[in-house]
């Protein structure tokens, strides 16, 4: 949609048919990502155009790799079956066509080390994002808040006194989150206190008694409900875990440091200064996030139900964010929560899992007496911030 604010590497692009020419504009858009250098080879994968010609067919009549299209590897019964999911033989389909295009590039590869004697042609390449890489500018701006643009469409360039043309670039923006399975950036590295039972099997359950003491990294019940039935059939594969931080009124605060990641310059200036820094000279946007789950509307209220404090001073500039990403089942499930301009940098004693030690507390309350554990806890799955670059937005 014209936002580079998720990254992706493959586009598994399941086109139905009778809608390529709908979505074109869309891989025209992916094609001015890649002009641009803003997105490294990409692929965009369509299967369901190439198949329409044959699954009319009579199965006897179908190549070997379109019988049984819609046929599932798991037991009938077990859960996942339905229209939106790919069967085995679909599975297989995309298997096959990267495995070919993969191998087609080692081949291209091997060819020219073997002519040009380029003995590092097979060496990875440095996968780290290049911070100076310039976007074109958003097709799609109007549809979030102003305060939230830069968050999801970056900022024009234009506004930096060097710049001749219009191009677009991103602030770094950080994201830490409870869900599995990741590699890093866990939700769980910039906790500094209010959790309580970390390290309990995470489908054992968790009573009133546990959830008085602090916030419980737990499972909702539909998400409970959901494993224990995939457990029937071996766990069908599914690794995937949506645990969250969730807490009643009696949880008391949960503290989070959010650290100020890359600025250099702020950390001299807090080292040699003696005057406090604000945090907005760090971070532009803070965005808070509950786990993506159904709800029946008794449940906690995002926006009304909980309290932050941002480096020390309480917030009072909550907006939910209400936009295509950031919502499920109908509910906004994000909120952005304003720096109070008196808000300060601190310092930790000891860097978070190698993070800066500078940066901003949080702290997460659940403000509403009514909030008990029966009629539903709040949760805190995600965590994002946007720090601001030099230039002044």
């Amino acid at each position: 949609k014209g936002s580079p604010w998720f990254e992706f590497s493959i586009f598994l692009d399941e086109l139905k048919y009778g809608h390529l020419i709908q979505l074109r504009p869309f891989h025209s858009n992916i094609c001015s990502y890649v002009d641009s250098g803003a997105l490294k080879d990409p692929i965009l994968l369509s299967i369901e155009d190439a198949i329409e010609s044959f699954l009319h067919l009579k199965e006897d009549l179908l190549p070997i790799g379109f019988q049984e299209w819609r046929k599932f590897g798991a037991p009938k019964g077990s859960p996942g079956q339905t229209s939106h999911h790919p069967g085995v033989k679909q599975h297989e389909s995309y298997g096959w066509l990267l495995t070919m295009h993969f191998i087609a590039v080692l081949e291209l590869v091997a060819f020219f080390a073997s002519k040009n004697g380029h003995a590092n042609a097979l060496s990875p390449t440095d996968a780290k994002e290049d911070s100076n890489t310039m976007l074109p500018a958003p097709i799609h701006g109007n549809n979030v808040a102003p305060k939230l643009f830069s968050l999801f469409y970056g900022y024009d360039t234009k506004r930096a006194p060097a710049s001749k043309q219009m191009t677009w670039k991103m602030n770094q923006v950080h994201c830490r989150t409870t869900y599995a399975p990741i590699l890093n950036n866990h939700l769980q590295d910039i906790v500094v206190s209010g959790t309580v039972g970390d390290n309990r099997d995470i489908m054992r359950p968790r009573g009133a008694q546990l959830y008085n003491k602090g916030w419980v990294l737990d499972l909702g019940e539909s998400e409970k409900n959901a494993k224990k039935k995939l457990e029937r059939y071996g766990g069908l594969g599914y690794i995937d875990s949506k645990k969250a931080y969730y807490g009643i009124y009696a949880s008391g605060q949960l503290e989070l440091f959010l650290p100020c990641i890359g600025r250099n310059g702020i950390l001299k200036k807090m080292q040699t200064s003696t005057e406090e820094t604000p945090a907005r000279e760090c971070f532009h946007n803070v965005v808070v996030c509950e786990v993506n789950e159904k709800h029946t509307g008794k449940e906690c209220n995002l926006e009304n139900n909980l309290s932050f404090l941002m480096g020390g001073f309480k917030s009072e500039e909550i907006e939910i964010i209400n936009a295509v990403g950031p919502s499920y089942w109908g509910r906004n499930i994000c909120l952005r929560i304003g720096i109070p301009s008196e808000s300060k940098l601190s310092k930790l004693e000891e860097k978070i899992n190698g993070d800066s030690n500078i940066g901003v507390s949080l702290t997460i309350t659940v403000a509403s007496t009514s909030v008990i554990l029966r009629s539903g806890p709040c949760s805190v799955s995600h965590v994002v911030w946007e720090q601001i670059d030099k230039i002044e937005l």
